[in-house]
């Protein structure tokens, strides 16, 4: 009988942890107060909001955080004054279907709508940013009703990793508070991104992570029927839809790239998609100093820039002979930021550098620091300040358990540490601008056992940072 009552017990036990489990991540995830209403991720809301109740004819600019840092819709409004100008698009790792399907629900007769997909591979695919669309959707979850039924897997399996995120923001009493571009304060009311971004602070002026290829393959087949089928609804609204281009660092394009390449991915566009082209890419690629911490983010004169030709092009389209007064601006000029500072550099005989127009980069390890368990990536060498290590340096490295980035470190290749077997710690630098520090997806790829450790003081800002975001689950506080 006593086995029989310990039976029950356990199985109600089971049962009430079965339950109770689900119940607290429901509770944590969508009762808990707003924990990223102070990121940028919190303008997707308004941004909806604006297109839900704005009236009359609009133009509708859909994509990513290009559209975001590129368009001056007070310009473009002053332009196209019978058309209200809607941003939106706000963040590339939502993904551009997200975009798509977040917008339909608000599409109306005599709307023109341009999708401007960035010009990499997961922004000209169906890649669906669940992760990023819960923080993005906390403030308004009645988004959710406008997804695809096929992405609601995707958005339930993500659900536990933000709520336990957001429980433990609330339960630290950290919410991120961002006070740089990555804020919601740097929008406006017409949600126009209005921080002040006076130049160009990558290093070299692009981000050698992500470069940018006009290969016609990098539009999957997928994507394309997808914008078809979008076009098509558009179509059925007495709306038209029209493929943009997001602003290019011509600095960036991958080497050996031609204004004969950029065309044949123009005729490519044009052969497998229904909706018409909107201008020609060759006119949206500038040169790097135009553009602020991302190889498609304009600064404040390189988003004048860009307007400036969307405006033109919308014009030609729409019959509007009306000459253009945004006025080309003054060009800003790159910062001067290799003289050196102050920093560590006690392992600076374990390293081999290269230098290059100027600049400082690290290529290799010496004999002496290949035997090294920990690392500090030095800050100067030559009097010279480093921005940079090239992704061999590290690349293979089995001996190698620890290595710390110092303030200077302006950007990490993907794969930089494949092979390591053994890293487990990389310290971050104490950045009050995380962004300082560009990193992209396969930052940790062939680093298994590798956690991030950030000041726990900043970790909040490194986990809700544009570039830092994705590895918010591989970090850890010290």
């Amino acid at each position: 009988m006593k086995n029989k009552k310990r039976a029950v017990v356990a199985a109600l036990v089971t049962l009430f942890l079965i339950l109770a489990v689900p119940l607290l991540i429901t509770i944590f995830g969508f009762c808990l107060p707003n924990q990223f209403g102070a990121t940028y991720y919190a303008e997707l809301p308004k941004m909806t909001d604006r297109l839900n109740k704005s009236r009359g004819k609009r133009i509708i600019v859909v994509g990513g955080s290009s559209v975001a840092f590129g368009l001056r819709n007070d310009l473009m409004q002053d332009e196209l004054s019978d058309y209200t100008v809607c941003p939106f698009g706000l963040y590339a790792a939502i993904g551009t279907k997200a975009m798509i399907d977040l917008s339909r629900a608000d599409i109306r007769e005599g709307d023109i709508v341009v999708l401007a997909p960035e010009q990499s591979p997961q922004s000209l695919s169906t890649y669906f940013g669940s992760r990023y669309l819960w923080r993005a959707v906390e403030g308004n979850t009645g988004l959710l009703t406008r997804l695809k039924y096929e992405n609601l897997g995707a958005m339930v399996g993500a659900f536990p990793e933000y709520a336990g995120e957001k429980f433990g923001y609330w339960k630290n009493g950290d919410a991120p508070s961002p006070d740089g571009i990555y804020s919601v304060n740097s929008f406006d009311e017409n949600c126009t991104l209005v921080y002040n971004r006076p130049y160009n602070i990558m290093d070299g002026g692009f981000d050698p992570t992500t470069l940018i290829s006009y290969d016609s393959g990098i539009l999957s087949a997928e994507f394309a029927d997808y914008v078809n089928e979008y076009c098509g609804y558009i179509r059925s609204k007495g709306a038209e839809l029209y493929f943009g281009f997001s602003p290019t660092n011509a600095s960036a394009i991958c080497p050996g790239t031609d204004e004969d390449d950029i065309a044949a991915y123009y005729d490519a566009l044009d052969k497998r998609l229904d909706c018409r082209i909107l201008g020609n890419p060759v006119n949206y690629v500038y040169d790097c100093e135009w553009f602020y911490d991302n190889n498609v983010h304009c600064n404040s004169a390189g988003a004048v820039l860009y307007t400036r030709a969307l405006v033109k092009d919308l014009k030609a389209e729409l019959g509007i002979t009306s000459p253009t007064e945004i006025d080309v601006p003054e060009k800003p000029e790159l910062p001067d930021d290799t003289q050196t500072g102050e920093g560590d550099n006690v392992f600076a005989d374990c390293f081999i550098y290269d230098e290059k127009d100027g600049r400082v980069v690290i290529t290799g390890l010496t004999e002496k620091g290949a035997t090294q368990r920990s690392l500090t990536v030095p800050y100067s060498y030559g009097g010279k300040k480093i921005a940079s290590f090239s992704a061999e340096t590290f690349a293979g490295n089995k001996t190698i358990t620890e290595i710390k980035l110092q303030t200077n470190i302006r950007s990490i290749a993907d794969g930089s540490f494949r092979g390591c077997d053994n890293l487990s710690r990389l310290y971050v630098a104490d950045n009050e601008n995380p962004s300082a520090c560009i990193v992209k997806g396969g930052l940790l790829d062939g680093a298994p056992s590798c956690r991030i450790y950030v000041k726990s003081a900043m970790l909040s800002k490194y986990a809700t940072d544009y570039f830092w975001s994705r590895f918010a689950s591989y970090m850890t506080a010290y």
